[in-house]
């Protein structure tokens, strides 16, 4: 899995440009990166990620439910409106909840592959390979970017 497969996904199902997608999911991806990092990142990724969702996947998906029903003054709502330059709040709340449902459907269809995306983008390597290299940078190289460095 990489981030311009998730980008293409929520650019297919929003309507937007693949650029802005990448955006978008990247500031998403941030966002959760900067949770884990408070409630610490060996607990959120260690663990199996079994077929019953358990261990580190299972973390993941418990923060990505609870991204669900956010308002237009969310974080990071406000955070995606200001990085993917979105007018419009409520337009923001919509495409913000729109990659958040992509990452959740992801998190239940490869568990495997969004934990190693994950690992990548947090420390630039570790579980993904060159795979999760978007567009000849690595992920862990945009988090910087992503997180405001």
């Amino acid at each position: 899995m990489s981030l311009d497969s998730l980008a293409g996904m929520f650019s297919q199902r929003s309507g937007v440009q693949q650029s802005m997608g990448n955006t978008i999911i990247s500031t998403i991806i941030g966002f959760l990166v900067q949770k884990m990092m408070g409630q610490g990142l060996g607990n959120m990724l260690s663990g199996g990620s079994s077929s019953s969702g358990g261990g580190g996947i299972g973390n993941i998906q418990s923060m990505l439910s609870g991204l669900g029903g956010m308002n237009r003054d969310h974080e990071l709502v406000r955070e995606v409106q200001q990085k993917a330059g979105v007018k419009d709040p409520d337009q923001a709340r919509q495409y913000t909840q729109q990659g958040v449902d992509v990452l959740n459907e992801q998190s239940k269809n490869n568990p495997q592959g969004l934990q190693s995306l994950l690992a990548s983008f947090i420390g630039g390597g570790g579980g993904g390979g060159d795979q999760n290299k978007a567009g000849g940078r690595g992920l862990g190289d945009m988090i910087g970017d992503v997180l405001g460095g």
